[in-house]
């Protein structure tokens, strides 16, 4: 069923984009909009500046901050917590697929 909605879903599209570039006003009006993002777009690369300004000699830049230290690294009594942690998630989604599969405990209204 997934497939067929697929294919169905393509196919709409192919016709869709197909009409579209059938349609002359459409593509005059598509042309116009990428003509003025066009030039909007050489407009504001016009405004940027090219090139750093130049120093004089006796400029002096301020003295900059000292780099921030590495963050500190989670403890090991927190990477022992989370892998406690996947360990029990992994143990839940095996029992979990084995009462889907029919081939474990839970079958009968047992809660796992």
């Amino acid at each position: 069923m997934d497939e067929n909605w697929a294919k169905d879903f393509v196919a709409v599209w192919q016709s869709e984009l197909t009409a579209m570039a059938a349609d002359r006003e459409l593509r005059e009006n598509w042309a116009a909009m990428l003509s003025l993002w066009a030039q909007a777009a050489a407009a504001a690369a016009a405004l940027l500046p090219h090139d750093a300004p130049p120093r004089s000699p006796g400029t002096v830049e301020p003295p900059r901050a000292a780099p921030a230290a590495a963050a500190s690294g989670p403890g090991v009594d927190e990477v022992e917590r989370l892998s406690r942690r996947v360990a029990e998630l992994e143990q839940r989604l095996a029992e979990l697929i084995e009462r889907r599969d029919g081939t474990g405990p839970g079958r009968d209204g047992e809660t796992v």
